[in-house]
């Protein structure tokens, strides 16, 4: 019985052994990505929809500016492009009353002329219907510059419609980018200059950090194989993956450097984490282990 005993023991201490991670080979530092979220125009902050510490997913609205001069503007733009478009329905009419005057002239002169060279009429009614005539191409003709004229200014009425349209949509400073607020950089009341750096955010769904392996262990080592974090107060190992190993050869960086390995050629590795207790944070020092 006590033989039983004594192997049940040490099969459950082999077991233990290939379950648990080998000794850490090495040491590294957990690297969150981090974004920036500016202003692209400037303004007072009216509103601040987010404080350090929230969780935010691309097109969350992180704060409001001051809007109102521009839409007033706006506003007014609104109001000229109306009464442009007013006068230019009336040229429009004006113009299609003169292209039929014109062809009701263009008969009658050619009329004039018949009877003329008919000798039914003198000179003198031939070129009265010229002179009329002309006067309804003339008039034919300023109504169409007129209304080029207007459709200019209906363009460039437009274009700065466009403008103020996009500087009052960049009154809502959103997130293109999912995190956490790490640090806001203005409050309510403020004003932010355009481009000013409203936030920082972090994303530490998949952290990265990087190793430096030698030559011996490159050939151990491939994209894709698993690999294990463990950090400081955790018992659990974190599950890490391989993304890239570089071809290059380099000198330890100045970072890891001891006194064993500071004339030693190695390879960077890039490992990508799995994070979704929230564990790892950036900066965080971390020991990698091969399962």
């Amino acid at each position: 019985m006590k033989r039983f005993l004594m192997l049940l023991l040490i099969l459950a201490l082999l077991a233990a052994c290939h379950k648990a991670p080998r000794e850490v080979i090495w040491t590294s530092v957990i690297e969150a990505d981090s974004y920036r979220i500016s202003a692209l125009g400037g303004g007072k902050i009216l509103s601040l929809k987010v404080q350090e510490g929230d969780l935010v997913n691309p097109g969350d609205t992180l704060a409001i500016l001051d809007s109102r001069e521009l839409q007033y503007s706006l506003d007014q733009l609104q109001a000229s492009a109306n009464e442009l478009h007013a006068q230019e329905a009336l040229l429009e009419t004006q113009i299609s009353l003169a292209e039929k005057d014109l062809g009701y002239q263009n008969a009658r002169q050619n009329r004039s002329a018949r009877l003329f060279e008919a000798e039914v009429i003198p000179l003198q009614n031939l070129e009265d219907s010229q002179l009329i005539q002309g006067k309804a191409e003339l008039q034919l003709k300023a109504s169409k510059q007129n209304l080029g004229v207007l459709s200019a200014k209906r363009e460039a009425l437009s274009a700065q419609q466009k403008i103020l349209a996009k500087k009052l949509s960049d009154c809502l400073i959103t997130s293109s980018f999912a995190g956490r607020v790490e640090t806001l950089f203005y409050n309510e009341g403020e004003t932010i200059p355009p481009l000013g750096q409203l936030a920082s955010l972090t994303n530490l769904d998949t952290p990265e950090t990087s190793i430096y392996v030698s030559e011996e262990w490159l050939a151990r080592l491939k994209p894709g194989m698993a690999m294990l974090l463990k950090v400081k107060g955790q018992t659990k190992p974190i599950k890490a993956s391989i993304i890239r190993i570089s071809d290059k050869a380099e000198f330890t960086p100045k970072a890891v450097l001891t006194p064993d390995n500071r004339s030693v050629m190695v390879y960077a590795v890039r490992l990508r984490a799995e994070n979704p207790e929230g564990v790892l944070k950036d900066g965080m020092p971390v020991d990698v282990l091969v399962p």
